[in-house]
This record gives C-alpha cells, structure tokens and sequence, in this order.
C-alpha cells in the first residue's frame, strides 16, 4: 500500500477503524500512507460514515426538507427576496429571470426583485472524550466506533441546525430568521401580552404592513414553525399561550400548530420577549439549499489534549454553508 485507498474500500475502513481505536501511532508506515489525511491532519472517516451521516441528515426534522448539494467548491446563487406573479400563457423565451433556476421555471412578475448568496463552504466541527481504558478494551472496539460516529453526527447536526434557524451568514450557514430580518419578511401580532395562536396566525395571513406579505400556501404547507425558546423563561400559559396549544404540554415530541411540525429554538438573548422580538419563525425549508461535503468528514484523534484526565479527544468536521433561495418563504412574526 503505497498510495491511499479508496475511502470505500474494506481495507480503507479497516485501517481507519485501528487509527480511530489506537492512534496513528499505532499504524505501519504502509497504513499511514493507505489512508487519506484531511487539512489539519484529521484523518477522512470511511465512506461508511458519509452514509451514516446522509441518513441521519433524512431523518432529521429540518434537514430532511432542504434542498442539498454535494460539492468542494464555492459557489454563488440568487436569492429571489421577494415574491413574483408568474405569467402563464406566455412563450419561454419571453420569460424573464427573476426567479432562481433552482426552483421550477423562471418567471417574470410583478414585485420581482433579486439578490444573490455566496456559498463558501465553512467548517462545522462537533467534538467528544472518550476513556482510554474504553479505547484500550479490544471487547468494545466495534461499539465504541459506532458511539463515536452517533455523538460526533449529532452533534454535527445539532450545529447546522442552528446555523440554518440563526446562523448570520458569511462565515457560517445563513439562518432563516436572519433572512426573513434581511428581506422585510416581518409581522407584529397587535398584541402587546398573552400573545395567542389566533394572534400570531392573524399577523401571518391579515398583516397590512405594506412591505410584508403573507405567506403564500405552498409555502405555509411545508414550513416548520420555529417558536422562540425564550419564551419558556414563564411557565405561565396565561403569559404565552402560544407555547400551550392544547395544555397537554407543547414540548411534547410531535406538538402542531395548525399541522405545521413545532421546535424551538431561541432567536433573542433577553430573558423574555420584548416588544418588537419573535415569537415563531414560519420557514419553508424547502426553499433552503444547504452545500455539504460530506464526503469530506474528518476526524482527528488528540491523545496528548485530556492526557492529565485519561481521556482521548475526537473531533469531527464537515465543510457547510447553507441559505435560503426565495424569501417568499420565511415570515417572522413578532410581539408588539
């Protein structure tokens, strides 16, 4: 072995099991050229981990609805900002280019107006200790690779989904409700306390702000309703009713409103909603695109960084950057 493997070879992945087990040390001089080292000396995870990774990102609430792409490159996409009329009856090449050509045909309307997004692909790492008697027991090798590749995923995951909700762009993915905040895709309840579902559904659908339109209905059915967090900071239900739907408990796994899927997420750093703040983010995230290189994930083993505890460090990294396409699909509606 005198080149690096193929990172979907059972060689490549029997290698890289012994360098995640017991370090590179550990490997022949044959070894440590078979396998593919990433920037920074992290060593690329077998294509079994890029796998591992793809299914629990399908599996995932908000990353199952994007749009993804798989790439090594920056790039450079428009961003409709606000929303067209498309013209039927019309000959294609009349058409203008308003739209983004992700998204259905191009179109030419009232209102159109765009900008674009450049997509730089940053890093995105997760991090976890593990024993080193744990390491060292040859009993556990096989359990202590598939933990490893649970934390690191998650947590991966866990950090590109907060990127997407709140993420400020340029160095890491832009959010949704920064894009909303960005585009004029803003609307107050009237409503200075006890902020209601009825309230919030008002503002989305009767809003008279003259740069704010409601969400148009392919978008209302496939968005996500992002509830600010903060919110949690009173249990009172009288307080904020919106977080207590059916009194049955809103953080209770499978919560609706209106049968759009609920999570939380906090979108402000005071401890309570303040006037002017959100209280939901409506996003469609299928109007996000999200660019990965998974196939990239890498993982650098430190011994020597928790030596003094016993313990072994393993960070994970993918390169990311994400942002959404048309603004027609987000709205941020806030508490007067």
């Amino acid at each position: 072995m005198n080149k690096p493997l193929d990172t979907a070879s059972e060689d490549y992945q029997a290698i890289y099991s012994k360098y995640l087990l017991r370090g590179r040390n550990m490997l022949t001089d044959a070894e440590t050229r078979a396998i593919s080292v990433g920037a920074g000396g992290a060593v690329i995870a077998g294509a079994s981990w890029a796998t591992f990774i793809d299914n629990a990102m399908t599996q995932d609430t908000l990353l199952s609805r994007v749009q993804r792409v798989e790439t090594t490159t920056s790039f450079t996409q428009p961003v409709l900002t606000t929303n067209n009329t498309l013209n039927t009856g019309v000959a294609e090449a009349s058409l203008g280019t308003g739209g983004s050509p992700l998204f259905t045909k191009t179109a030419q309307g009232t209102g159109t107006s765009v900008t674009e997004y450049t997509f730089s692909l940053n890093k995105v790492t997760s991090w976890v200790k593990v024993s080193n008697e744990l390491l060292n027991d040859s009993q556990a090798g096989q359990d202590v690779e598939a933990f490893l590749q649970r934390e690191l995923t998650s947590k991966m995951i866990n950090e590109i989904n907060r990127q997407m909700v709140v993420g400020a762009g340029s160095t890491e993915c832009q959010g949704v409700y920064n894009s909303a905040r960005n585009y004029a895709r803003t609307a107050a309840t009237g409503v200075a306390t006890t902020n209601t579902i009825k309230d919030v559904l008002s503002a989305a659908w009767l809003s008279g702000a003259s740069t704010d339109s409601p969400m148009d209905y392919e978008s209302w059915r496939n968005s996500i309703a992002v509830v600010n967090s903060r919110a949690l900071g009173s249990w009172d239900p009288s307080a904020y009713p919106i977080l207590f739907p059916t009194m049955s408990g809103a953080m209770k796994e499978g919560t609706v409103y209106e049968g759009l899927p609920v999570v939380y997420q906090r979108l402000t750093t005071n401890a309570s909603i303040a006037s002017g703040e959100p209280l939901v983010c409506f996003a469609d995230f299928t109007k996000y695109l999200l660019a990965t290189n998974v196939g990239g994930f890498s993982v650098a083993r430190y011994d020597e960084t928790f030596a003094d505890t016993n313990q072994t460090l393993f960070v994970g990294s993918v390169r990311a950057d994400g942002a959404l396409l048309n603004a027609a699909g987000v709205l941020n509606v806030t508490r007067s």
